[in-house]
């Protein structure tokens, strides 16, 4: 079994451990032992909405990445899970979990249609999958002819209800038959046309497929990074390397001089006045080719990991009250007044949201980083002293009251001691330290 194939077990494994009925969509005989690029899954219609908490805690789990997280219209989700090889290597697995399966504003097949998992039913979905995507590959052809050879009558009468014309029902027919999927394969763009004459849109899918494209408007999944700093064939090198391993992510990666055009992230190569933090990645030339590309990678997979928790606090990091999520906007914004108010003084920097149950009291020194999912309990105080790490929720390791910091703060790399209550994704706090001073791990 690859670990594509085992990561897709293990998510079938966690929604019926849940109780979520489901079905898998497309070819299924290379299941388990090799899984596509892309899994598809649908769900009944009641549990599609708890499919971003569900797959929160299935990464925190497993110790996954999730990348990438988007509604595609009101019926569907589509995520991209990540993690590394034997070798360091990164690896993804594409999951889209719908409900309704609908493509555009079309809605073709119902979700109790698909659970039922009836011959024809699913090889409607396959083929009209295919349609819309202007492909049909060899694995699709072979599923679609076990498909219709289960009951030939009924899909053919499915058929028609897509394609209502006798010429495309007499050319899917004999290629389903005959295994020949050439003359459809040429076809695949007037079919297509035809398959949108017979299906019209309603209103609502209309409505939902439009809220989805202003949301990417306004959270476009594509992220741009910018190579920057001094000009070396080890930059070009690096870029080259990035491009390929993380090329499923289909992210905008460039080069550009010191004025660079406007982008989410920034590597930086040999810059003596910049430095890592939230949006910056400085690499160094005496790395090497092969470490500068592993830390550039982590970068960016960390990145995307904490662009989808702040756009999706709620589901991956947990329910904050109006309190916290007011304070953690004003320390982002540096509004005055609000820390003031609910007696805080944060003063490090907050990058992904942070689970406050009871945001009143808290103090954070400047230096601090949170690194992973913390949650803060009331009266915490991190300000450099000692470290203490206490207690255990759905949401992570918590850092509770009377606890305090080591002098020697710098902890980004380790992973802290799995004592009793600790999450294994527990925090880890980072700070400027003392000059010769080792780091220190967490004590239990």
């Amino acid at each position: 079994m690859d670990d594509r194939g085992y990561v897709a077990q293990a998510l079938f494994d966690r929604l019926s451990g849940d109780g979520v009925p489901f079905r898998i969509l497309g070819e299924t005989q290379g299941y388990p032992e090799r899984a596509p690029a892309e899994v598809q899954l649908v769900v009944a219609r009641s549990a599609l909405d708890g499919i971003p908490r569900a797959l929160g805690l299935f990464c925190r789990e497993l110790d996954l990445q999730l990348v990438h997280l988007a509604p595609e219209d009101s019926r569907a989700w589509r995520c991209v899970l990540a993690w590394t090889d034997e070798v360091g290597r990164p690896r993804f697995m594409s999951a889209r979990v719908c409900s309704d399966y609908c493509r555009g504003v079309r809605c073709y097949l119902r979700a109790e249609e698909l659970l039922a998992g009836n011959p024809d039913t699913l090889f409607s979905h396959s083929l009209i999958d295919a349609v819309e995507r202007g492909e049909l590959g060899a694995e699709t052809a072979a599923w679609l002819c076990a498909q219709w050879n289960e009951d030939p009558r009924s899909t053919i009468e499915r058929v028609a209800r897509f394609w209502p014309d006798a010429v495309s029902i007499r050319l899917i027919a004999q290629a389903a038959k005959h295994g020949e999927w050439g003359p459809v394969r040429a076809a695949l763009g007037p079919l297509r046309r035809a398959l949108r004459r017979a299906v019209w849109p309603d209103p609502a899918d209309v409505l939902a497929r439009a809220a989805a494209v202003a949301r990417a408007l306004a959270q476009p999944a594509r992220a741009a990074v910018v190579f920057m700093g001094r000009e070396s064939a080890l930059r070009k090198a690096v870029l080259d390397d990035v491009r390929r391993d993380l090329a499923p992510l289909g992210l905008s990666l460039f080069e550009a001089g010191e004025h660079a055009p406007r982008a989410h992230l920034r590597v930086v190569l040999d810059s003596p006045t910049m430095k890592d933090r939230g949006d910056v990645v400085a690499i160094h030339s005496a790395q090497g080719l092969a470490a500068a590309t592993l830390e550039v990678e982590r970068a960016i997979l960390r990145w995307l990991e904490c662009r989808v928790e702040r756009r999706y606090p709620g589901a991956l990091v947990g329910d904050n009250p109006v309190a916290a999520r007011v304070l953690q906007f004003a320390v982002r914004h540096r509004i005055p007044g609000v820390q003031f108010f609910m007696n805080c003084a944060i003063r490090c920097r907050l990058g992904s949201p942070v689970l406050m149950p009871y945001p009143f009291g808290i103090v954070m020194e400047r230096g601090v980083s949170i690194h992973e999912r913390a949650a803060r309990r009331v009266r915490a105080e991190i300000h450099g002293r000692e470290v203490g790490v206490a207690g255990e929720d759905a949401h992570g390791a918590e850092i509770c009251a009377e606890t305090r910091l080591h002098e020697a703060r710098h902890l980004a790399g380790q992973r802290p001691h799995r004592g009793p209550g600790l999450h294994p994704r527990g925090p880890y706090l980072s700070g400027p330290g003392r000059a010769g001073r080792e780091p220190q791990a967490f004590g239990p």
